[in-house]
């Protein structure tokens, strides 16, 4: 948990993700260029150093050659001092080149025995020089020095270039992290644009669309735009079922409006005594009960849709296709005797799984379709079949057919050519009767068994094809 101290001591940090990249791309580039310079600047006199020993240890071995030989001891070059000492440190005899003639070795005994022993090189002032030191027989002790100057001045005039050069490569560094912080920043600011945009205007149809340079902003940059799709496609989805719940309630109060108006008029009559004649009341009850069995049947309907909508479960078992369709045109003879209606089913079983009753109410209510829209002497024709994994049940007639431009309307709740309720004109210009929910009760109640319903093309009456799962055999 951040305590409030913490966030005081963070109150600098910029909270903009480019100054945030900016920011840490000169640190970054700070802290590598000055461990580059500090590890080359370390590198370099550790070299020095060890050159530097080797030349001693060299000159060291010279001279123990030569006192074998002589007592006299040589120069060993402008920045060397060779020096023989006795056991407490004193000097005897002293060579030094010019660049150091007046430095100064102040070692004990303690110390110029130490060093000996070691063998190694070591730092001897108060100048700064690099000695070694070699103990001899007689007790005395042969020291070579040399200055270390050169090589200080040669780490310092590396460290100065470093530092020179450092600053104008750190900045260009920073410059061209600014500059490709920019350009990979500046879809994030569309993204954050559009989504404002979208807040403040509700219009999901807007997208990103600015260039991405990177993988991970073009992953974010779709993803923004697919959830903007899945949004503008749910408020296209919600703006319609509004359209159609207020085309449904205003075709479905007027569809109720009607019976309850004629028998509001036949209740007021009867009330006011005008149906004093018993043949007239008797023909004015006659007229209250056939309304009130339609708006019976209107709510029946709409109670059906209503279940289907909201995905109750149906009845699941085994249903022959064939043996129910024989069934309906069986009906269908008896309620239309002038009709002819044939049926066809091809061979093969035809099973189907759902509701048989349901299933029954789509073919009742295909050739109920037939009865209401063409004349008495139309023919019919009920074909089952089967294509692939789908059983298919064809309802036909050779009726005036349904105009191309309304096949996809037709199953539409209270749907009749108009848009509305008023009844709607054939191509032989009567007009349609019915509650316009037959056609959308055979759609929802085929989707309910995952099978489908349409207008297909043909060239005199219409042709209904009904699509629904094969049952497959154990």
């Amino acid at each position: 948990m951040e305590t409030p101290g913490r966030r005081r001591r963070l109150r600098w940090w910029p909270r903009s993700l480019y100054w945030r990249l900016a920011l840490g791309f000169l640190a970054i580039t700070t802290i590598g260029v000055a461990a580059a310079d500090v590890y080359a600047a370390r590198a370099l006199a550790e070299g020095l150093r060890n050159r530097l020993d080797q030349q001693l240890a060299s000159i060291r071995q010279d001279r123990l050659d030569e006192l074998e030989t002589s007592s006299d001891l040589e120069p060993a070059g402008a920045t060397a001092v060779v020096l023989l000492t006795d056991a407490i440190g004193r000097v005897v005899q002293r060579e030094s080149g010019a660049m150091v003639e007046r430095a100064v070795i102040r070692l004990s005994g303690a110390d110029l025995d130490r060093m000996a022993t070691t063998g190694r090189a070591g730092a001897v002032g108060p100048a700064p020089m690099r000695a070694v030191v070699e103990k001899l027989p007689d007790g005395g002790f042969l020291v070579i020095a040399e200055s270390t100057a050169d090589d200080t001045a040669t780490v310092h005039n590396l460290v100065v270039i470093e530092a020179v050069s450092g600053v104008p490569l750190i900045a260009g560094v920073v410059l061209g992290a600014l500059y490709f912080s920019r350009r990979t920043i500046s879809p994030l600011k569309e993204i954050t644009a559009t989504a404002r945009r979208f807040a403040a205007e509700g219009a999901p149809s807007q997208r990103v669309s600015a260039p991405v340079s990177t993988a991970e902003v073009q992953a974010l940059a779709d993803a923004f735009n697919a959830m903007l799709g899945r949004v503008d496609e749910e408020f296209n989805r919600r703006r319609k079922a509004e359209e159609q719940l207020r085309d449904f309630v205003g075709a479905a109060s007027h569809e109720l409006r009607t019976p309850l108006t004629a028998i509001g008029g036949y209740a007021q009559l009867v009330r006011f005594g005008a149906l004093d004649d018993p043949a007239r009341l008797d023909d004015a009850m006659r007229r209250v009960q056939n309304e009130t069995r339609r708006m019976s049947v209107l709510v029946d309907e709409l109670l059906l849709l209503a279940r289907l909508d909201q995905g109750r479960p149906l009845e699941c078992r085994p249903v022959d296709l064939a043996e129910l369709c024989a069934d309906a045109v069986a009906d269908a003879r008896v309620t239309a005797p002038d009709r002819p209606v044939t049926l066809v089913v091809e061979p093969g079983p035809h099973v189907v799984t759902g509701d048989p009753d349901r299933l029954r109410q789509v073919v009742t209510n295909l050739l109920a379709n037939v009865v209401a829209h063409t004349a008495h002497d139309v023919p019919a024709e009920v074909r089952v079949g089967r294509e692939g994994d789908e059983q298919i049940v064809d309802v036909v007639d050779g009726g005036p057919g349904i105009p191309e431009e309304l096949r996809e309307r037709v199953f539409e709740r209270f749907f009749r050519a108009g848009g509305g309720p008023a009844r709607p004109a054939l191509r032989d210009g009567t007009p349609a009767p019915g509650s316009g929910l037959g056609l959308s009760i055979v759609a929802a109640i085929a989707a309910a068994h995952s099978g489908s319903v349409r207008v297909e093309a043909s060239e005199s009456g219409a042709w209904f094809r009904v699509r629904l799962p094969a049952l497959t055999p154990a």
